[in-house]
Parts: C-alpha cells; structure tokens; sequence
C-alpha cells in the first residue's frame, strides 16, 4: 500500500490517515494499545482515524476494494485483534459519544467509548448497564464477544441488555440492527457481533441502580498461606441457593502493595442497607482465622468499575486465559480440587511475572446469566458458577517470557478440565476449530456460518480469532 494509492482515500476521510511512511505518527499510533505484547507483534499497514460513520463506511468501501485485510479497535484498544500485520486498523477513538435516554432507560453508546464512558453518564441518573470489569476496557469489545462484568450474576451479560446496532456492512451500507428488523442477525450479533460489520452504535436498556449508586466493595485480604482455609468456605458460601443475585463474591490471588502474596474476597453487594452488607462482609472477614486487611466500605459502583485501571496500565505485556467451571456443591473431593489447583497454580507462576499486574480471578458467573434465554442470543457462556482466569504481565519483550507466560495461563485452564463447562469467547484464545466448539456449541455455529455467507460472504472482516469464513 503506498501513499500515491492512498491519496483518494486521505482526500475523502475527514479523519486523519496513517501510513508506515510517517514513522513517528504510526508508531504513535500503534502503541497506543494496552497490550505492549500484542503491539510489539502486530505490524499494520496503516491506521484510518475515523471521525465518524461516514469515514468508516469510506474506509470499508475503500479496502473492500482494494483487498486489503480491515481490522478495527476502540478508545480502549484492549482487543488482541484490534491490530494485525499488514492490515488497515480502522480506529474509532473519536467516536465516544454516550447518550442517556432517562426516561425510556434506554443509553446510546458509540463504538469507540470505553467502560468508563458508559459508566459516567448512566451514574449520572441512578442507571446501569454492564460495561465489563475495568473502565478503560472498550465497551464494544467486551459487548461484541457477550459482556461479563462485576455484577452480571444481577444483570447478566451485555447482550442481555443490547436492544440495537447501528452497523457498517460489508458493502458499505449503514443498517439498523434490531429483533424486529433482522432477528436472525439480531441473534448473531449478540454473542458474535464482530463477524458481520462494523458496529458504530450499540442501543441498550438500562436498569435502576438503587442507594443512588451506593454499593459496598472493596478486597478482604488474607496472606497467601491462608488460601485454601478462605477458598474452600467461600465456595461452600456462593453454592447456597438461597443467595440474592444483588450478592457478589469474587475470590483472588494477587499481591499486597508491598509485593508480597495474598488472597481476598472482593464482595460486591448492590442494594442493601449499610449495616445488611457489612454483616456479610463480616462473615467473609472471619474465614482463614481471620483477615489481615479489610477494604471493604460504601462507595459508589463507578468507583469500583475504576478501581482496577491502575493495576492494568498501558504499554505493559499481557497474557490471560480462562474457563467457565462448575461442580457439584455436596462433592468435597470437587471443591478441594479445585482449591488445590487454584492455590498450586498460584504458587507456580513464573518468576518474572509483575507483582503488580499478575492475578488468579475466579469470578461469579451464575444468578441472571445463566437465566438468560440461551435462544435469544448467540452467546452460549451460560453455564457454571465460576469464571477462572489467569492473567500475567511481563514488563520487558523477551519473547521467552511470552511463550513462558501463556505456558502459565494454559496450563491452568487445563488443570481445570475436570469442571470445564463452556468458555467465554472474550479470553478464550481460539486457536482452532476444535476451540471456537469449546465457545460455540455445534447448532450455534452452522447458524452464524450461515449469516456470514449471507451478510459477508467475501470475507471482508474476517480477522480475529472469533472470526471465520463465509464458505467454511
């Protein structure tokens, strides 16, 4: 691609255009993205800053034409697959507008805002949305592959909440995407919404946040040495039936500011009194003899969704990979398996890895997801109680430490095969067929082929791991 063939394309944007020629620029561009990792790998062809719809549908005519391979990111640049070598990023920075209906509860998000964005404006009358788990994650990546987040056993995913798309096809055309108008495509979207077009809004119902937004959260903290005696009751505790959905407990491993292993519990508890809560909170404290440190306060949920920016900045190398997982609440064998693996697996991480950015999150994942109408989505995470993920930074580019890291992380989604029940697309890391099946059952797949034959059936878009061609 050079610039002389560029030069129709530059004329018509109204956006800027960034090609390999201005070095500085391009490189300004390409590692703006989270994950240093993938920005180090990846090395396109140029970057196509859209001011809005109309230079994203320039754009795509444009390289449809021309042959050229399209990938597309967000403000939030979190996706492995908002870059690749040697294709176009179509880049929607810009468009971060968010837009709050309050009376018909209804927020109209552009495809380049991340979390925070959304966060900001819904707070702003007691309404809610997934938005997923750290706000300077692009919205439309986490809504594109389902949308989990902090509170999704009350809310569900984000697909659950998303009512339309306004889209780029693979013509150009702009459309409006809604059950009424397209519900077989609607189904797609919601769970593989990356395959068909360029989203450039989503429309999605909001629900009421109660306590003016007011929550109580915040890590209960033990040494690392405790893991198994807090683990092995808090997974007795969240198999109770009778638990409200409102009630979320995630288990941890991490490290103390000062660099040393710990464990916690992050509570999660929407709507109830302050003394209710902390009666919960309470009954977490004592587990393992009790707590070393206790956070856990009031304080509003926007606050919470920015809490852990911090601990994943930018410009720093990432692996991660997880599983969705169940078992039966009355099997001791079960739950100390699983506790054991969690807590060798922890104790197995490279040497290398940051203290600071380095996890092992097992979060909840049942209550209102699993509710979700498995036919009106195509999103197929729905089952199990938890969501196990091992996340690794590394802070140089020794590519040693990449294949070391995702060793790590594969490892023990694989020491949790006894109770794999499905797996999220958004940090499945399919590498293969026999993986996207691990995502997608069997039915659910022939349906999205057969909508990518008919909405793209030259494979315009069709860069990513949770892509696939039409004539497949």
């Amino acid at each position: 691609m050079t610039d002389n063939a560029l030069a129709d394309l530059k004329a018509a944007l109204r956006g800027e255009l960034i090609t390999r020629a201005d070095e500085q620029a391009f490189n300004a561009a390409r590692f703006r993205g989270w994950n240093r990792d993938l920005n180090t790998r990846a090395n396109p062809l140029g970057f196509v800053i859209a001011s809005g719809v109309r230079d994203v549908v320039t754009a795509v005519n444009y390289f449809r034409s021309n042959n050229t391979p399209i990938t597309v990111r967000g403000k939030g640049s979190h996706s492995p697959y908002g870059m690749a070598n040697d294709a176009v990023v179509i880049d929607l920075m810009k468009m971060t507008a968010v837009r709050v209906d309050p009376e018909k509860k209804l927020v109209f998000v552009q495809a380049g805002a991340d979390g925070g964005d959304v966060d900001h404006e819904t707070a702003l009358y007691d309404l809610i949305c997934i938005t997923g788990s750290v706000s300077h994650t692009g919205f439309a990546g986490v809504a594109l592959g389902g949308g989990i987040g902090h509170l999704s056993r009350w809310l569900g995913a984000v697909v659950d909440s998303i009512v339309g798309y306004e889209m780029v096809t693979a013509t150009g055309e702009v459309i409006r995407v809604n059950a009424a108008k397209d519900p077989e495509l609607f189904w797609g979207m919601r769970g593989n919404g990356a395959s068909f077009g360029i989203v450039t809004e989503f429309v999605l119902k909001l629900r009421d946040m109660p306590n003016n937004g007011i929550i109580r959260s915040a890590p209960i903290l033990w040494g690392a040495d405790k893991a198994k005696e807090v683990m092995t009751p808090w997974m007795d505790r969240i198999a109770r039936p009778e638990r409200k959905e409102t009630e979320t407990l995630q288990f941890a491993f991490l490290h103390s500011p000062d660099g040393d292993p710990v464990c916690g519990v992050v509570p999660l508890i929407v709507g109830e009194t302050e003394a209710a809560a902390k009666v919960t909170c309470d009954e977490v404290a004592a587990y393992g003899g009790g707590a070393v440190v206790r956070q856990d306060t009031q304080l509003p949920y926007t606050a919470l969704q920015a809490a852990l920016d911090d601990l994943f900045p930018f410009d720093t190398n990432y692996w991660d990979k997880g599983v969705f997982i169940d078992w039966d609440p009355s099997d001791r064998k079960a739950i100390n398996c699983i506790v054991d693996t969690a807590v060798q697996h922890w104790n197995e991480k490279p040497d290398f890895a940051s203290k600071l950015s380095t996890f092992i999150l097992c979060m909840e994942v049942n209550g209102a997801l699993g509710k979700g109408d498995p036919a009106s989505t195509s999103f197929a995470a729905r089952s199990g109680r938890l969501w196990c993920t091992a996340i690794i930074s590394w802070s140089d580019d020794d590519v040693s430490k990449r294949a070391a890291s995702k060793k790590w992380c594969d490892a023990f989604v694989q020491k949790l095969s006894p109770f794999h029940v499905t797996t999220y697309l958004n940090n499945a890391m399919p590498e293969s067929d026999s993986e996207m099946l691990g995502v997608f059952p069997e039915d659910t797949m022939k349906r999205l082929r057969a909508l990518k034959a008919k909405h793209d059936p030259n494979n315009v878009f069709k860069t990513g791991a949770w892509h696939y061609e039409a004539h497949v």
